[in-house]
């Protein structure tokens, strides 16, 4: 009984203009939006590895003398993400730049050929298509689904035939799905031809893995709208009464709640200020240098003269070290108190099923902001491998204080790390590495879990609505 009422619903779906119009409109946002990330990426991927060899080039330059591999300032770019057409993440708007040396860390900036005086307009990628067109597209499909039925008489002849309401209710939903299924299916699909056939994207096996996750994520998210169309259906008394409710609760989740969200999180969390980080950089430097003497005698003395009778390394080497030390902490706390800000507006727009399913898209597809704190995570993780290895090789050198620390000019003057040349093959080399899907799967879990959330309180919204929906 159920898969009959669900063709019935199909066919009379399938035959529809409103079919029609939505098949047309998927094709040509994603095969539009495909086109526009194939332009992009081409253009980020040049600078990438550009930017990439030449950070080579200038390591392994720097391998002459371990003391000045040491102290190289490293420049690297973001990886572009090959699923971006997927989940872009407002890539644009994110740093894409990370310099550092062994020792330090910049706060990330702008990289590449972007022109970021230009105003930041959304992609058209899967995750914009779905949250916003498609989720309307199955209020389109949904929005008659009982009301229509009652209009037409054909809904009180449905349940006098002895068909049980629980039937009509799923077979009104598998319908609207599948309907729904098609028109996206067939613009993912498209968007995969044009995608995939470009030498510009290799899409490896995990990466394909990934397009499959992202597809049953967005099937979930447009569930919530599916039910949330046949529970006003099932209030409603006319069609055009549904379709005016079902506007204004679309434009409350998908457009009115994560705007509020923003503009809460904004003015509950302030952000830190450049000018606030220059401050909190000289006063930590500051409160270092007037306690120098507790790191040593002379330690705020130096001479490139080593015999010079002011000079104590050791206590030379403790001073920068907590200078150096003490600076990256308010860098740190500075990146902290950015994340915060962002993760907190992100919290305050929970309540939007839209903002929802692009945080679970983003993670899954590896772009947006868990891109670059996994990226600044794997920079640090490096520094530590970097400086291992300068312990480890300055070691051997006997001609070495074995002083290993953030001031170039004792490095070369004192010897205070080797001068021995490296072998460039041995040096540890920056490789960004994309987290595996379950990682990326389990940090989007509670996101995933509200999504879940939201169908069952519209099912049941639905279940309920209808059961006690007066058919006459």
């Amino acid at each position: 009984m159920i898969w009959r009422i669900v063709g019935k619903d199909m066919l009379e779906n399938t035959l529809s203009l409103r079919f029609l119009l939505s098949m047309l409109l998927a094709l040509g946002l994603f095969v539009a939006g495909s086109i526009l990330f194939l332009d992009r990426h081409r253009t980020q991927t040049e600078d990438y590895w550009k930017q990439a060899n030449e950070n080579q080039s200038g390591l392994r330059e720097r391998c002459d003398k371990l003391y000045r591999l040491a102290f190289y300032r490293q420049e690297v770019l973001r990886r572009p993400g090959a699923l971006a057409f997927c989940a872009e993440g407002s890539e644009k708007s994110l740093p894409t730049l990370f310099q550092f040396t062994m020792f330090t860390k910049e706060l990330a900036g702008a990289g590449g050929r972007s022109n970021y005086i230009l105003p930041h307009f959304s992609d058209i990628d899967w995750a914009f298509i779905v949250s916003m067109i498609f989720s309307f597209v199955a209020l389109v499909f949904t929005y008659d689904s009982i009301c229509g039925e009652k209009e037409a008489g054909t809904l009180r002849l449905m349940l006098a035939d002895a068909v049980p309401r629980y039937a009509v209710l799923l077979g009104k939903y598998l319908a609207a799905m599948l309907t729904l299924g098609l028109p996206l299916l067939v613009g993912m699909l498209a968007s995969l031809i044009v995608v995939a056939s470009s030498p510009d994207v290799a899409l490896h096996p995990t990466a394909w893995l990934r397009i499959g996750v992202l597809v049953l994520l967005a099937l979930l998210y447009l569930s919530i709208f599916v039910l949330l169309g046949i529970s006003v259906s099932s209030r409603a008394a006319h069609a055009a009464n549904s379709m005016v409710i079902l506007l204004l609760c679309w434009v409350g989740l998908v457009i009115l709640v994560p705007s509020l969200g923003r503009v809460v999180s904004d003015m509950s969390l302030k952000g830190p200020t450049q000018m606030e980080l220059e401050r909190n950089l000289q006063e930590a430097s500051r409160q270092v240098w007037d306690n120098r003497d507790q790191y040593g005698e002379r330690a705020g003395s130096m001479s490139h003269d080593l015999s010079w009778p002011g000079n104590n390394p050791p206590a030379r080497a403790r001073l920068r070290t907590a200078a150096t030390e003490a600076r990256n902490r308010v860098l740190e706390d500075h990146h902290d108190r950015m994340l915060a800000q962002v993760f907190a507006g992100r919290n305050f727009t929970s309540f939007s099923p839209a903002i929802l399913y692009q945080r679970v898209a983003e993670a899954v597809a590896g772009t947006g902001i868990h891109h670059c704190v996994t990226v600044y995570r794997q920079i640090r993780q490096y520094q530590t491998d970097l400086k291992q290895y300068v312990h480890s090789v300055d070691s051997e050198d006997p001609n070495s204080l074995h002083l290993i620390f953030d001031e170039e000019g004792c490095a070369k003057s004192w010897q205070a790390v080797s001068h021995r040349p490296v072998d460039f093959d041995t040096v540890p080399k920056f490789q960004e590495r994309e987290p595996p899907l379950g990682e990326s799967v389990r940090s989007a879990i509670w996101d995933i879990s509200l999504l879940g959330l939201f169908n069952a309180a519209f099912f049941a919204a639905a279940w309920i609505s209808f059961m006690r929906y007066d058919v006459r």
